[in-house]
């Protein structure tokens, strides 16, 4: 008797177990459970300082919840301790942006390390279903940007009111910064046919310094190349007449006789004026008339 009722324990017990196992499993089927995917780990934002007005994109998060309950929360940014703004290795500039989530309308800018998780509506993730979500990022580069890559990680979750993150995601964020150079004149100069000409006035022999100056805006390093029409001379049209002459570039005189160029290193961005000066040669004995030359200048990213 008393071992046939240990028996019948024994058994009551085993059956009571397993109930509780089933119970537990669908408990947890029945959670939020919830992945970020996004198309790329770098979100990236290409940007000529010197031709585009704005560094603006819009970027695909999907949220998948394949828990039997929806997910509820508000999108959020943070940057584990890292300080806010795009940087460079060995730069010490931090380029500003903004993120926000396109669908509420929520500033979620992580400028003091982490966003508000209070602003905007909840977003819902269905359960065994998937949204997404459309993150806005705009940059605002400062005036003088270097050219280079630009980033920061920014960890991207779906928070629920009471702190709980039920998934996040590591973005990286990148500004590419391109390469660039403009060229152009200022001072004392007119058009003719679209073309910026000097008038020399009266030739005479000597030094000159002109009220004009060749002028570069680059994002880094650039090559100057410099080419004179007729090699260093002023002819005078439809004959053999010419004039020597001699050319600087701020201190830089200029070798006219060929192509001549030269090279400005930098990892800064540039703004740099190059004053004009000539030197006239001899002019006894020549005959009266205009005489000219074109010199084109041409600039280069490096």
């Amino acid at each position: 008797m008393i071992s046939a009722a240990l028996r019948n324990a024994a058994l009551a017990s085993l059956f009571f177990f397993g109930v509780l196992g089933a119970g537990g499993q669908a408990a947890a089927q029945a959670k939020c459970a919830l992945t970020i995917d996004s198309t790329s780990d770098q979100w990236v934002i290409r940007y000529n300082p010197l031709e585009d007005d704005v560094a603006v994109r819009e970027f695909d998060l999907t949220l998948r919840n394949s828990g039997g309950t929806p997910c509820n929360g508000r999108i959020n940014t943070s940057l584990r301790g890292e300080a806010y703004g795009l940087t460079s290795p060995g730069s010490s500039v931090r380029v500003p942006y903004g993120m926000r989530d396109q669908q509420s309308g929520a500033n979620i800018t992580p400028t003091s390390g982490q966003s508000n998780i209070n602003s905007g509506p909840q977003l819902q993730v269905p359960r065994e279903g998937q949204v997404v979500a459309k993150i806005q990022v705009a940059v605002n580069p400062p005036a003088n940007l270097g050219y280079g890559r630009y980033t920061q990680t920014v960890y991207i979750s779906l928070r629920a009111a009471n702190g709980e993150v039920h998934a996040e995601e590591p973005i990286v964020l990148v500004l590419e910064a391109a390469p660039a150079a403009i060229i152009g004149l200022k001072g004392e100069f007119t058009r003719q046919g679209g073309t910026p000409t000097i008038d020399l006035g009266q030739l005479t022999q000597g030094v000159r310094t002109l009220n004009t100056s060749v002028y570069v805006h680059s994002t880094g390093g650039y090559r100057m190349s410099v080419t004179s029409q007729n090699q260093g001379r002023l002819r005078q049209t439809g004959t053999a007449w010419y004039i020597d002459y001699g050319l600087k570039l701020g201190t830089r005189p200029v070798n006219m006789t060929a192509p001549y160029s030269f090279d400005v290193v930098s990892n800064q961005a540039r703004n740099d004026d190059y004053p004009l000066t000539i030197s006239v040669g001899d002019t006894a004995g020549k005959r009266a008339g205009d005489y000219s030359d074109i010199l084109t200048f041409t600039i280069a990213a490096i």
